[in-house]
Order: structure tokens, then C-alpha cells, then sequence
């Protein structure tokens, strides 16, 4: 379900190998930090409870966009706008002078380079943003569930690939009692961390389907 280990490097982009064009050296955002250790443990009913209610909260967002900063292992920032429509598609476009732009049409997850007038794809399926994207969002059935916090107003639930043949964790981060997406945090398995900080969303939005169709340079 979650391929979150992949040598393609759209892949690779998502689980937040480190970006070598245009980026700029920052130290990430507390923001999405993890959860201080003083949280509450939460019961066995607590937990089910809570995962039920993200799950419902996030699948019934049909529609999303707004801004992005993407921290990669390194520390280096890039920043761009999202779309997002479920099932299964979102885009990407970072901001200059990173040439980058990664769109999913629900099946495939492309990056497109626009100074290498490269694009490279992978599957859908094989990316952490399968789950995020799913139609019918279900944290307990599709994904192993590690680790579940509540702190204030901030929930944390970390994920891995359910079959167990890939490493690597996703951490979803959802913030009020509403559970509004608002960023995600990956760790591969050499212990890189990539955070993604969400801000200025707007849900419910009309959106272009164009936005989710990506040609490569020689199709145009």
C-alpha cells in the first residue's frame, strides 16, 4: 500500500530525499516537531476513537489548496501551492528557483523537471500519498498504526507500510478539534526526516482538472 523506500526519485521527492536545486539552508519549524513525551498516553477506546474521527475528517475534504514548505533531511527549505481533489490527486508547483513540479492524476505520481525537461513517474500506490489521498480514508485498515499523540490541540499519528516489507514511518499531523490536515513528517530508513507544513488551505474549492494532468516535454 505505502511503498515508503523508493529509488525513483518522484518517490524520493515525496519521502523528502534531500533537493539540491534552489533550496535554502534553514533549521525546520518547531511546528511540526514531534509531540513532547509529557502527553497523556491515551486508552485503547481513546485511540480508536480518535483515528476514526481523523480518518472521517480527512476523507470528507474533497477538495484543498494553499501554500507548502517542504524541510528536507538536510535542513533545506522549498516552498510552492498545492491542489488537492480526492481520490488520489494532488499537485505540487514549487516556487522559483526550484524547478520543480510533481502532480498525481490518481493513479500515477509524476516530477517534472523543467531545466532537465525530465519527468519521471511511479505508481500511485508505491507513495505515502496513497493514504492521504484515499477516497475512503481508514488509518486502522489501510496502514499500521505505531503511534497515536494528542497534545493541545495537535494529533500525531504515525503510520508504516501494513505489509511490512518496506521501512520507513508517516507521520499525519492534524491540528484542532476539527482535525484539519496540517502537514506530515516522513523518516526513511536511514533516520532522514522530511516535514511538510501546510498553511493557508482552502477546502471545498472548484478545481481546474487540468491541474492533476502532467505531459512530459516531448508529448506537448
Amino acid at each position: 500500500m505505502m511503498n515508503l523506500i523508493a529509488s525513483a526519485s518522484a518517490v524520493a521527492l515525496i519521502l523528502g530525499a534531500p533537493l539540491t536545486v534552489g533550496l535554502k539552508q534553514v533549521q525546520p519549524k518547531p511546528a511540526i516537531a514531534a509531540p513532547a513525551d509529557a502527553a497523556a498516553p491515551l486508552t485503547a477506546a481513546e485511540r480508536s476513537k480518535l483515528l476514526k474521527e481523523a480518518s472521517k475528517a480527512l476523507a470528507t475534504v474533497k477538495t484543498a489548496r494553499g501554500k507548502f514548505e517542504q524541510y528536507s533531511p538536510d535542513g533545506t527549505l522549498s516552498t510552492g501551492q498545492f491542489a488537492m481533489s480526492r481520490p488520489g490527486k494532488v499537485r505540487f508547483d514549487y516556487d522559483d528557483p526550484t524547478p520543480l513540479l510533481l502532480v498525481s492524476d490518481g493513479t500515477t505520481v509524476a516530477l517534472q523537471d523543467s531545466e532537465l525537461e525530465t519527468t519521471d513517474r511511479v505508481p500511485l500506490a508505491q507513495t505515502p500519498l496513497s493514504l492521504l489521498l484515499s477516497d475512503k480514508l481508514d488509518f486502522e485498515k489501510q496502514a499500521e498504526v505505531i503511534d497515536v499523540r494528542r497534545t493541545g490541540d495537535r494529533t500525531n499519528i504515525t503510520v508504516r507500510d501494513k505489509s511490512g516489507e518496506m521501512d520507513g514511518t508517516l507521520t499525519v499531523i492534524l491540528a484542532g478539534a476539527d482535525n484539519t490536515l496540517s502537514g506530515w513528517r516522513t523518516v526513511d530508513a536511514s533516520g532522514g526526516r522530511t516535514s511538510v507544513l501546510l498553511s493557508g488551505v482552502e477546502t471545498g474549492a472548484k478545481l481546474n482538472p487540468r491541474l492533476f494532468i502532467l505531459r512530459d516535454f516531448d508529448n506537448r
